[in-house]
C-alpha cells in the first residue's frame, strides 16, 4: 500500500485489516503465489455469493 518512516504498510488483496511491516521482511509475490491468492480470492467471492453476502 505505502511506505513510511522505514516501515511498509500492507493489506491482503481482497482488503482488511493494514499491517507494518520492515521492508526487509517483505518481497513480492511469485507468479505461482499470486495466481494462488487471486484462485482463493476467487473462490471466497464466489461462496459469498452463495451466502447471499454479495451480489
Amino acid at each position: 500500500m505505502d511506505h513510511l518512516a522505514g516501515f511498509v504498510w500492507l493489506r491482503p488483496e481482497g482488503g482488511g485489516l493494514e499491517w507494518t511491516a520492515r521492508p526487509c521482511d517483505v518481497r513480492p509475490l511469485y507468479v505461482r503465489e499470486q495466481a494462488a491468492a487471486l484462485m482463493w480470492a476467487r473462490v471466497a467471492d464466489a461462496n459469498a455469493r452463495s451466502r447471499g453476502e454479495i451480489l
